[in-house]
């Protein structure tokens, strides 16, 4: 597994604390292109690693880059993963994230979390303050995000 997946496992897991309340048993659910593009094989359902105390595990049947939290105490899956993007931009003036028809699974009013923008200042936790299906507000919660700056298309950087 590269070190950028595991990253994105505990940032993940950091940020899924904050939106689940806690996350005391279970484990996590994951894919990633570089589970075999970069020469680890992984098989489905096999066995990664821990992050922060929770089991890790490949599942094939997951989008790249994405993360699901399972209860398996509750057989509960929390998809938390709302939106990997592919083809969306940052406008810095209007602090909005567009993407096209993408925007409809977030709710307008809660907190998320972003990697894997090219641009670094487009990572972080932001309150998203309103939203339709192609466009997603946010903004800048005090001590956590860096202001937004203008990014053009960006592909697979995920929005939980």
């Amino acid at each position: 597994m590269l070190r950028s997946d595991h990253v994105r496992a505990i940032e993940f897991v950091k940020n899924s604390k904050r939106n689940l309340h806690e996350i005391k048993r279970g484990k996590l659910d994951m894919d990633a292109a570089g589970f075999v593009g970069s020469g680890y094989d992984f098989v489905d359902n096999a066995f990664l690693g821990t992050v922060l105390g929770l089991k890790l595990q490949r599942s094939a049947a997951l989008a790249n880059n994405h993360i699901d939290y399972v209860d398996e105490l509750e057989s509960t899956t929390y998809d938390t993963t709302l939106l990997i993007t592919t083809a969306g931009t940052m406008t810095a003036a209007t602090q909005t994230y567009t993407e096209v028809g993408a925007c409809v699974v977030f709710s307008g009013d809660e907190i998320i979390h972003t990697t894997g923008f090219a641009n670094k200042g487009n990572n972080g936790t932001f309150l998203a303050t309103s939203q339709t299906a192609n466009t997603l507000v946010l903004a800048a919660l005090p001590g956590e995000s860096d202001t937004i700056v203008d990014e053009g298309a960006n592909t697979g950087a995920v929005i939980i």
